[in-house]
């Protein structure tokens, strides 16, 4: 008598065997107290701006120039303020100690910067643009341009130097934090 083979028990995907959804209710929004609506909250509505600006000119280097934001931001402070002591670039551009530093090292490899110690103090790295890094940074600079432009198109001229002046105000404002 032939031996008849079971067939394997069929697996559920996990997402398959989850809870339904529960109904959803529509509920009134809330009252954010003096925010007022989301939306019209300042610090909400230029994180979002400075997202999608950023995603849109990520998208950009991503295709065309192989890096990401992170590395962008790097290679342009160095590009602007020449060579940085590793916490000036942090500080510069506003990112934390270890998304700086994963992007130090793949610039690295990619031969876009260079790194030294101090001479002054041992302890302190350098971070330097190599001519791959600066050769970039100029075909970069007329790309981003012109994404900025497209950007500033929906603004007249009087409202992009209001523009210019309203960043500059909390740019420094955000240094007092």
């Amino acid at each position: 008598m032939a031996k008849i083979a079971k067939a394997p028990a069929k697996t559920t995907p996990a997402r398959a065997r989850a809870r339904p959804a529960p109904k959803r209710v529509t509920v009134k929004r809330p009252n954010l107290g003096p925010m007022g609506k989301l939306e019209d909250f300042i610090p909400y509505k230029l994180s979002v701006v400075a997202n999608r600006v950023s995603q849109s000119i990520g998208r950009l280097f991503e295709t065309r120039f192989n890096i990401q934001i992170p590395e962008w931001r790097i290679i342009m402070a160095l590009y602007a303020y020449n060579d940085l002591v590793f916490n000036e670039v942090v500080d510069q551009t506003s990112m934390d100690k270890a998304r700086v530093s994963r992007a130090q090292r793949r610039l690295v490899d990619l031969g876009l910067i260079e790194t030294f110690d101090d001479p002054e103090d041992g302890r302190k790295v350098i971070l330097s643009l190599t001519p791959t890094g600066v050769e970039m940074c100029e075909k970069i600079l007329p790309e981003a341009a012109k994404r900025e432009a497209w950007f500033l198109a929906a603004l007249d001229d009087h409202e992009h130097q209001q523009l210019d002046i309203i960043l500059d105000k909390l740019m420094k404002r955000s240094l007092e934090l």
